[in-house]
């Protein structure tokens, strides 16, 4: 079915952004142009999730600008636990004269009371300001899924249509059956998104804007929450009525119901009307103009307290940008000792704000904003700080800094001993290591100019030197090994083929001798008795040695033509076998069990001995190679040497195993080692060597790669005068240690100089503090202009709550009867959709056409139908009930002083929870459901 190719295909993409190509089929089917339109509408929704991915970066923008105002809103808690702080020190003074100054002691309560309620309000926005933008993210993260997967469901769905004019009906029916199963997952995705929706949006209203409610508030929401358990419970005693309607279904009952059902909503448009006029009634009282008049003056308070916070919030605007100022700093030059000192280190000569040629230090005069410098606050990398104010301040700390490496407190000097010592160990080490590296640069440069110097050869000689201990151990264990085969087996094996042997010859010899026997003799031998049947008795009665000596050399004879048989050897072998291996089994001793462990341990450390000669080949011939600017003379492999067969094998003779082992491979011997080792000049090698050896000593820095001349210390010191960009290190080890005598000699001046410093550092830490109270005294100039606008800010709020107060009263008052009207509004509702479906379900039943549908009704159909409606309403009667269970709660709450922020958090948050369980069920069936429907157009593909 290659039609189907296009399809797959195609629906495969909607989903990822792979990219498919080739040639298919030369015909194009006829669902393609369709296929083409819906890739426009996918590439329409890849747009619309790029809008869902700006938004998200914009979030992130807001995100961070939410982090920068939570850290500031963290530095104003700290501002009011200082002022806490210091009220509570207030107060333990004031209670020593509370006799005298009682008035003064309760103002003073009254501001540690604002000041504790300040520092809580601080802390508590800081934190819901960090958790509301986190929670942001989350929101986004659930919007995008929900997004990307009405992309798929549409795609999917726009392919599944096209798809179809190539499909046969059986084919058809099968894609139905997944498509209607998408279409249902879709759609209870999206509303349980929009539930989820719902839930996230109280939840960061929660935390943005967590205003208490007031208790009228509460009374109301029971309230509503009670004539909603009224409703419920009306609706479920009419559907109960209805099911026991159905179960004995009768015409004239049911054309009843719809008379009682049309009389209850009549009654409830009455009771309606009555409630409407009641609401009139209240509004035109003198109570409620109070009320009215009361919220209007709350307004009027509102608007004048936020003019007086807007322009607390201007004249502060203004005043954060105002430019500061800080004088300019310039010290006198320093001691001429210390200049020197300085001259010749890192620490000064690359110091900000000092210069060495005369020892002054110094800053200019700046001008900075509070916005600035408060921006920089934020910043936890101080070196990240960009304004004037906090550069300056950089400056001074890093001469603070540069002056304190010199340690010149009361242990400084004998700090800087300890670290003395260290150095000159640095120093020893630093020498070592160039003695060493100038030494082979010496060797190197005599074979460049062809004297060559003897490479050493002992790390060699000793790997070769184990291999051949190693080896002998094996030729040891392949002898002690064989001594005890044949002590065990052999010996057991031979012993049995010679008792074999003789068992024949006896017999043969004495069947020769009863056949020279005379009748008579034969007689008297035959009435022996077996026991008396012996061979000396048998020699007596034959009685001659002529015959005797006859009948021995015809068994020995037969002996030896009958050792010639196949047959004989094959049992005298199978006996001595035998023999042999119940020797080995009977062998208490294990001897040859143990030899063998022996020998196959000795040949496994052999092994391991003659696998480290070739690395230990190649290290002496790159040794030989640099510094000694030589190769090997003669090219020799281990193989070569040793053999590269097994250490032993089983040894073999005619073709047949004797049991014992043989030793092979071989040792390494002295001559073997001469020629391996033996080495010799070679230029190019000599000319490379220099060139390393050269580098690694004097560094590559002064030109002359291949260095025949050695480089001093004058040379490097004069080098680096002519050129500033250059560095001790760059000079190889030369310069390394050179660096760690430097090293050392600073530390001997840094100990020698302590008490001309001390005073220099204490006179900068000075010039901090001044500088610090400069930018403190400007700062100062911002905490009336804070005061005022944190007061206003106050009002403001508490104008807010005021006209919250104020309307939620004016509500009260009409908040019965709005409840009410509400109630039988919907009631009104409910009752017209009893009716509509009870005449739709008897015009059924009466064979008529039922609006909307072409399913049969039938009594059955029915019976489950309220069946079905009273489950539901049970259900919702209970659910009305558990929310009036939660606004008696609440009131209980907040008559106990207990109904908080984190309480109005936490509720929401339980239903936000709820909420994402459930979409996150929905989500994993609106999964499987694609998942099946992108199988079955593969397997309609193929």
């Amino acid at each position: 079915m290659r039609k189907w190719t296009y399809l797959v295909a195609t629906l495969l993409m909607a989903g990822t952004t792979a990219t498919f190509t080739g040639c298919i089929d030369t015909d194009e089917p006829e669902g393609i142009v369709d296929l083409r339109g819906a890739k426009s509408e996918l590439i329409k929704a890849q747009a619309a999730v790029k809008l869902v991915e700006v938004e998200w970066q914009k979030a992130q923008v807001a995100y961070q600008e939410l982090v920068n105002k939570s850290k500031e809103l963290d530095n104003q808690y700290k501002e009011y636990d200082v002022q806490m702080h210091a009220l509570d020190v207030k107060l333990k003074e004031l209670e020593v004269e509370r006799a005298q100054a009682a008035t003064e002691q309760a103002k003073a309560e009254a501001e540690a009371k604002i000041a504790e309620a300040n520092r809580d309000k601080a802390y508590w926005e800081n934190k819901m300001a960090e958790e509301a933008e986190i929670f942001k993210a989350a929101m986004l993260n659930y919007q995008t899924q929900t997004a990307q997967a009405q992309e798929a469901y549409d795609n999917a769905m726009k392919l599944i249509e096209a798809g179809k004019l190539l499909l046969s009906d059986g084919e058809k029916a099968i894609i139905d059956k997944a498509q209607q199963r998408l279409y249902v997952a879709s759609a209870s995705l999206n509303q349980y998104y929009d539930a989820l929706k719902t839930a996230q949006d109280n939840y960061y209203d929660a935390l943005v804007n967590p205003d208490l409610p007031t208790l009228a508030s509460l009374q109301a929401e029971l309230k509503l929450a009670q004539i909603a358990v009224e409703k419920a419970e009306i609706l479920l005693d009419e559907k109960n009525n209805m099911l026991a309607l159905a179960e004995d279904f009768d015409a004239a009952a049911w054309d009843d119901k719809i008379l009682d059902l049309k009389k209850k909503k009549s009654e409830y448009e009455s009771e309606k009307s009555k409630a409407d006029v009641e609401i009139a009634t209240i509004k035109t009282s003198a109570d409620y103009k109070a009320a009215e008049q009361k919220v209007a003056e709350k307004i009027k308070a509102r608007k004048a307290a936020k003019e007086a916070y807007d322009k607390a919030v201007a004249d502060s605007t203004t005043q954060v940008n105002t430019q500061l100022d800080i004088a300019a700093y310039k010290s006198e030059p320093i001691n001429e000792g210390l200049r020197t000192l300085f001259s010749s280190s890192n620490d000064f000569t690359s110091l900000d704000g000092y210069t060495v040629s005369t020892g002054v230090f110094d800053y200019l005069a700046v001008q900075y904003t509070q916005t600035e410098y408060n921006a920089d606050l934020k910043i936890e990398d101080v070196t990240a700080r960009t304004s004037k104010a906090s550069l300056t301040l950089m400056k001074v700390n890093a001469w603070i800094d540069a002056l304190g490496k010199y340690s010149v407190d009361e242990n400084g000097v004998e700090w800087n001993k300890l670290t003395l010592a260290e150095k000159e160990k640095v120093a020893k080490d630093a020498k070592e290591k160039f003695e060493k590296d100038k030494a082979n640069w010496e060797i190197s440069a005599k074979a460049v100019k062809g004297t060559a110097t003897t490479v050493p050869t002992t790390d060699l000689k000793k790997v070769t030197d184990a291999y051949n201990s190693s080896y002998a151990a094996v030729e040891s264990a392949v002898k002690a090994y064989n001594s005890a085969w044949d002590a065990v087996y052999q010996a057991a094996y031979d012993a049995a083929v010679e008792k074999e042997k003789a068992s024949v010859l006896e017999k043969t010899y004495r069947d020769n001798m009863i056949t020279a026997l005379s009748p008579t003799s034969k007689a008297a031998w035959e009435a022996l008795t077996p026991a008396e049947q012996t061979t000396s008795k048998l020699e007596a009665i034959l009685d001659d040695t002529v015959k005797q000596a006859k009948a021995k050399a015809d068994a020995n004879a037969t002996l030896a033509e009958w050792l010639k048989l196949d047959q004989t050897v094959a049992d005298l072998a199978a006996k001595g076998e035998a023999a042999g291996n119940q020797a080995l089994a009977d062998d208490k001793d294990k001897k040859v069990e143990k030899a063998k462990a022996a020998l196959v341990e000795a040949a496994g450390k052999a092994a391991t001995a003659v696998a480290k000669v070739a690395p230990a080949i190649s290290t002496y011939s790159a040794l030989a190679a640099n510094p000694y600017g030589q190769i090997l003379a003669n090219t020799v492999s281990v193989e070569d040497m040793t053999g590269k067969d097994a250490f032993y094998k089983e040894e073999e003779k005619d073709g047949k195993k004797t049991g014992h082992m043989q030793a092979l491979r071989s040792d390494i011997s002295a001559d073997e080692f001469t020629k391996l080792s033996a080495t010799k000049l070679d230029r190019n090698t000599a000319e490379d060597a220099l060139e390393y050896t050269s580098d690694a000593t004097f560094g590559t820095v002064i030109p002359g790669e291949d260095r025949l001349v050695e480089v001093t210390e004058a040379m490097v010191r004069a080098y680096i005068k002519q050129n500033n960009s250059a560095v001790l290190t760059d000079f190889g080890t030369l310069g390394a240690m050179m660096a760690a005598n430097d090293d050392v000699q600073t530390c001997k001046d840094m100990i020698a100089a302590a008490d001309l410093i001390k005073p220099l550092k204490a006179q900068m830490e000075g010039v901090l503090a001044d500088l610090n109270a400069e930018i403190n005294t400007n700062t100062a100039l911002m905490d009336p202009f804070i005061a005022k606008a944190d007061e206003t800010r106050i009002a403001l709020k508490t104008a807010k709550e005021e006209v919250k107060k104020a309307q939620e009263e004016q509500d009260a008052l009409t908040a019965e009867a709005e409840a009410n009207s509400k109630k039988f509004a919907e009631l009104i509702q409910d009752y017209d959709g009893l009716i509509s479906v009870v005449q739709d379900q008897i015009d059924g039943i009466n064979g008529g056409v039922v609006t909307g549908t072409v399913v049969t009704v039938t009594v059955e159909s029915v019976l489950n139908y309220w069946k079905n409606e009273v489950a539901t309403q049970e259900k919702s009667v209970e659910e009305a009930k558990q929310k009036v269970t939660a606004a008696e709660k609440s009131i209980e709450l907040f008559n106990k002083g207990e109904y908080k922020e984190a309480y109005v958090i936490e509720q929401k948050k339980l239903a936000l929870e709820t909420a994402q369980e459930a979409y996150d069920v929905a989500k994993a069936i609106y999964d499987t459901a694609l998942a099946q429907v992108k199988a079955v157009l593969e397997t309609l593909s193929k």
